[in-house]
């Protein structure tokens, strides 16, 4: 299944960072701009539609893992 856009870049973003913890500010200005003014549940909406494309059960994901009250981190 294809990526969209903004799917692939956040999957770049925290591939890149593969181990540590990518805020949720990281995200917006690396994915969306340092100019976005959207709100944050943007990037969870973007994490769940990229799970369901690369995980084999998104409801318990093993790449993209969220840690709470800090961000997303991407493990192998």
């Amino acid at each position: 299944m294809a990526l969209a856009p903004k799917e692939f870049r956040l999957l770049h973003v925290l591939m890149e960072n593969r181990g540590r913890i990518v805020t949720r500010q990281m995200l917006l200005e690396k994915v969306w701009g340092y100019d976005f003014e959207g709100e944050h549940q943007t990037i969870s909406v973007h994490v769940r539609w990229l799970r369901e494309k690369i995980e084999i059960d998104p409801n318990n994901p093993r790449h993209i893992i969220t840690v709470r009250s800090r961000g997303y981190m991407f493990r192998e």
